[in-house]
């Protein structure tokens, strides 16, 4: 194989993430929970259940990151009325206060990535990645 798409994209997946995790370390955030504070942040309310469908892992994961983003103050489950086995997700005050902020690092980190494409290339990769 001559060229391997996917060995690209790992590469670029990692390196995006060293950049993810060193930007939010000033909030006390890791890579792996960005994906998860940024949804609530952007739908309130997800059931668990939905938050791991929405951000693409396992349960078990997606549970380990909820109760960790849960212990340092940025986001609270509460049960949900009608479904009493599910647990409806909802951001701190703490967490609004640092979305912008943190959406202001992810951005930095996207025009780092695409510094040197035009803005039709930009489009283009955007639109294959996609596909992909």
């Amino acid at each position: 194989m001559a060229n391997c798409v996917g060995r690209v994209l790992t590469r670029l997946a990692r390196k995006c993430q060293i950049a993810v995790g060193n930007a939010l370390q000033q909030y006390n955030l890791t890579a792996a929970e960005e994906p998860f504070l940024m949804s609530v942040l952007n739908n309130e309310g997800l059931t668990q259940e939905e938050l791991t469908a929405y951000v693409g892992v396992d349960k078990a994961a997606a549970s380990r990151t909820v109760r960790s983003l849960e212990e340092k103050g940025f986001l609270f489950r509460v049960q949900d009325p009608k479904d009493k086995r599910q647990n409806r997700v909802y951001p701190t005050d703490k967490a609004k206060e640092i979305g912008p902020l943190v959406r202001k690092e992810l951005y930095k980190i996207n025009l780092a990535l695409t510094a040197d494409l035009s803005q039709e290339e930009d489009d283009r990769v955007y639109h294959l990645l996609e596909r992909i």
